[in-house]
């Protein structure tokens, strides 16, 4: 019988899961601060960046197919991009 992958193993997953939920629920945050507060304080250009990055990030775990990774940006690019719509509609473009 072949040996498992350490990520196949279910606490590795569990840890990986518990990432995924603690990310998306710090970046949901910022966007609903966003919309609720205003967008005083976020910076276009990170936001700009990390919508990149975790589109990039996206298309990568897509490849290999690691469904954590895919949740967690999945949810890292449409959080990102809702606060940069956000702070870019502030300024008016």
């Amino acid at each position: 019988m072949p040996q498992r992958r350490a990520s196949d193993q279910g606490w590795v997953k569990f840890v990986g899961w518990a990432a995924c939920l603690i990310l998306a629920a710090s970046l949901t945050y910022t966007f609903v601060r966003a919309l609720t507060r205003g967008p005083a304080g976020i910076d276009p250009l990170f936001f700009g960046l990390q919508s990149l990055a975790s589109t990039l990030f996206l298309v990568y775990s897509v490849r290999m197919r690691n469904r954590i990774f895919i949740a967690a940006n999945a949810v890292a690019v449409a959080n990102a991009l809702g606060t940069l719509a956000v702070a870019l509609g502030a300024r008016g473009g």
